[in-house]
């Protein structure tokens, strides 16, 4: 192992280009400089001396070898944000003997989403929602939850969140349309009620997605897209239920369809590599977003 420079206490707290395992960081290169400043000389430490902290890092770099608090690891078993992996910050590669679930719960996300809004913007003159129902029940609600629960073992906080809470939004707007759980006739024929309770739940939803949106501001512009799409669809759906204006929900519709795409981009990009495909794409980073 190359020596690497010792990070004194002094250094560490004077540093103020720490790097947080999050959304809210600054750029590799901007953190490198700093803290090849700020360090002196320190005794190296095996590659891979357990996980990185979830805390806030100091890094230091040598050729091949880059430090993340009091962590060495190579360049090869560290990830970028967002590299197919929706996970924030650089951060370990998951163990190789499990697979990741991050395409699983983009493929659930963007279908579901993409029928949702064919059916909004009454393609083809469909009208009828009931497809809806089983999609998002099934595959946009228990297989994205199942996605969500897969990263809990590799440490994949942001990915468990957002899988798992809009597998929980699938199940339960699929329930809500379902003459067996009874709630559109719990509101017998008061369609105003309805409607607005509908609103409130659409509106708790636009506030989630924003605050998925504001975590993906240092990922990749796939992602981005996705979520900030979304975030209008969901919006224009809270506003198109309280009114009750069909155009308003043709946008909705609309703005559905881009998030699915850059879903479906999203994924692609995160599996296709020159090993399975003859087309890979790759993701492009947004200004600002920690590399390695």
């Amino acid at each position: 192992m190359h020596n690497q420079p010792e990070t004194s206490d002094s250094a560490s707290r004077d540093l103020d280009t720490d790097l947080e395992k999050g959304a809210g960081q600054a750029s590799f290169e901007e953190s490198v400089c700093g803290a090849r400043r700020a360090h002196a000389t320190q005794k190296p430490r095996a590659s891979g001396d357990g996980p990185v902290d979830p805390g806030i890092h100091t890094i230091s770099v040598n050729g091949d070898f880059i430090r993340l608090g009091n962590s060495t690891y190579r360049r090869a078993e560290l990830a970028n944000a967002f590299a197919g992996e929706l996970n924030p910050g650089i951060h370990r590669r998951p163990p190789t003997n499990l697979a990741n679930p991050v395409p699983l719960g983009l493929a659930s996300f963007s279908y579901s989403i993409l029928v949702l809004s064919l059916v909004n913007v009454q393609a083809r003159g469909v009208t009828n929602g009931s497809v809806v129902n089983t999609a998002g029940l099934f595959f946009g609600g228990c297989i994205q939850i199942f996605a969500g629960l897969l990263c809990y073992p590799i440490g994949n906080t942001y990915a468990m969140t957002v899988f798992g809470s809009f597998g929980g939004f699938w199940v339960s707007y699929s329930a809500m349309q379902l003459e067996q759980f009874g709630v559109l006739a719990s509101y017998g024929d008061d369609k105003v009620m309805f409607a607005n309770a509908m609103g409130f739940f659409l509106a708790g939803w636009t506030v989630f997605t924003f605050l998925m949106l504001m975590c993906t501001l240092k990922s990749t512009w796939g992602l981005f897209l996705l979520f900030f799409f979304l975030e209008l669809t969901f919006l224009m759906l809270t506003v198109g239920t309280f009114v009750s204006s069909e155009n308003v929900m043709k946008a909705a519709g609309y703005f559905g369809i881009l998030s699915s795409v850059c879903g479906w981009y999203s994924l692609y990009s995160g599996i296709a590599d020159p090993s399975n495909s003859y087309f890979p794409i790759r993701a492009y980073y947004m200004p600002n977003a920690p590399t390695v």
